[in-house]
């Protein structure tokens, strides 16, 4: 079984979304001070550049001289310690003017040679691999006659700018950082105090009602909402105790109201059984009364005949032979009736009084099913028993009778349609400890709805037809409750059922 990921807490995340957002926006306005301070160090360098562009320019037009260039090259740097290096070319590259004079006629490499446009100062930073200083190469045109004819270029150390831009960023950070714990740690209070604790004293109380515990009534002085939510939860809670009493009493109605359904699914099979019974004792009765009528009749006859002094010796054999008969008649059709009343009297006993007593189980299972000899007649179904004829079982019979019955029943109303052929079958075995017994029937089967709500009560399929949905019901209550056992039941469409039921051996106490 995968384990389910631990859930954040809300306090824990309103601070941790709290604190993206100011992260966010303390980065965002470092971002546009390093831009803005780029910006303003930029200008600073075109200031720069432009001042001695204006008198490079101004000494050129004027001499023509590149000494005097020379000369203010030589000016600049010793005024200007962070001026590394001058250069002044043409458009083709060639040096005309530099600050180390050996460079003064070589050509620059071309992809070196940068000719900006009238009135533009390019700013660009020399990577730190040609540097072990951060340097900045400043540009500017270099004109003649109000014609673009070279540039010059100065190449400037820029450890101030990055140093400076450095600590403005490194400002920035520290006071963003501190901003955002502070803000999240006043957050985090406020949010335990005014959130978290009445939200905590609202569940422990309501765990305390879960569990049946007293709760007095509950106030925060806090938001408005959890004050709401506390005013709410407190007429709850009022109105708990008479729901709860409601409830009992609801509770307590079902409970009788089943109980008295039960009962009389219990009576309703029991009066069915004696009615049954008696449908099936009345035939060996009155063929036992028409033996007895036929033989009082031929009585009479042979009286007559022997008073009239007529009698032969063949009418002598002739009514003892019809006498013996009779009498064999007689006696089987009252032997099936009296074996009917004490399997009747027996099972019918069993049902009302809650006794338990030591029985042979095979013979008690064939008697449940010669009760319902007369239901079966219907049908053309055929019930099997299979059960070790010297195994004992010390159990409640009545519940066993029941028990047997209803599966039986079930069977007939749900499995199979009207003359439908079928079988059902009853196997018993043990072990040294427990006693199962199988019913099973070649029915048409449940799908898996019906049988994950098979033992519910009042759940039936056939409610239409006068079904109560306790049948089942019984049963469970039956083997779990009253035999102390368990039942199991599946099923597939099409190919039946079977119920495995299984009950503990027990001993009779000896008295």
């Amino acid at each position: 079984m995968k384990s389910q990921p631990k859930k954040v807490s809300l306090q824990k995340r309103i601070v941790f979304l709290v604190t993206i957002v100011t992260v966010s926006m303390i980065s965002t306005m470092m971002i546009f001070d390093t831009r803005s301070l780029n910006t303003s160090i930029r200008q600073a360098y075109v200031s720069q550049i432009s001042g001695m562009t204006m008198a490079i320019n101004g000494r050129y037009e004027e001499s023509r001289s590149i000494n005097d260039v020379q000369q203010i090259f030589d000016y600049i740097q010793y005024k200007n310690a962070r001026v590394l290096e001058m250069k002044l070319y043409n458009k083709d590259g060639e040096i005309l003017a530099a600050s180390n004079r050996k460079e003064v006629g070589k050509h620059m490499h071309p992809a070196n040679i940068i000719i900006p446009k009238q009135d533009q100062t390019i700013v660009d930073r020399v990577p730190m691999e040609t540097s072990e200083i951060p340097i900045v190469r400043l540009t500017a045109p270099l004109q003649e006659d109000g014609m673009v004819v070279g540039a010059v270029e100065v190449i400037f150390d820029s450890s101030e700018e990055t140093v400076l831009l450095k600590e403005r960023t490194k400002l920035i950070f520290i006071v963003g950082l501190t901003i955002a714990i502070v803000l999240s740690t006043v957050l985090w209070l406020i949010l335990r105090v005014i959130v978290i604790r009445p939200l905590s004293r609202l569940r422990e109380a309501a765990v305390r009602v879960k569990q049946g515990g007293e709760l007095p009534t509950l106030q925060f002085k806090a938001s408005p909402e959890i004050e709401e939510v506390s005013e709410a939860f407190n007429e709850m809670v009022t109105d708990l105790d008479e729901r709860y009493h409601e409830l009992q009493h609801a509770l307590q109605s079902l409970q009788v109201t089943q109980d008295q359904l039960v009962q009389s699914e219990k009576m309703g099979a029991l009066g069915n059984l004696v009615a049954g019974v008696s449908h099936e004792i009345n035939t060996p009765i009155g063929i036992g009364v028409t033996a007895v009528s036929y033989l009082d009749q031929k009585t009479k006859d042979f009286k007559s005949l022997y008073e009239t002094g007529k009698m032969k010796k063949s009418d002598l054999e002739q009514f003892l032979l019809v006498v013996s008969e009779t009498n064999a008649m007689v006696q089987s059709n009252l032997e099936r009736a009296s074996s009917l009343v004490r399997s009747f009297k027996q099972i019918s006993v069993d049902q009302s009084v809650e006794v338990k007593r030591t029985f042979l189980l095979q013979e008690y299972l064939e008697g449940i099913i010669a009760s319902l000899k007369p239901t079966l007649k219907k049908t053309r179904l055929r019930v099997d028993v299979y059960c070790d004829h010297e195994l004992n079982l010390y159990t409640y019979p009545g519940a066993l009778s029941q028990l047997i019955t209803n599966l039986v029943m079930n069977s007939l109303n749900h499995a199979y349609e009207m003359d439908e052929e079928g079988s059902l079958s009853i196997r018993v075995t043990h072990d040294q400890d427990t006693i199962t017994i199988v019913y099973s029937d070649d029915g048409k089967g449940m799908n898996q709805e019906v049988l994950d709500h098979i033992f519910d009560p009042f759940f039936t399929t056939s409610r239409g037809k006068g079904g109560t949905g306790l049948g089942m019901n019984i049963v469970y209550n039956l083997v779990t409750q009253s035999m102390n056992g368990t039942i199991q039941c599946s099923s597939v469409l099409g190919q039946g059922s079977l119920f495995v039921i299984t009950i503990p051996k027990e001993e009779e106490a000896e008295l």
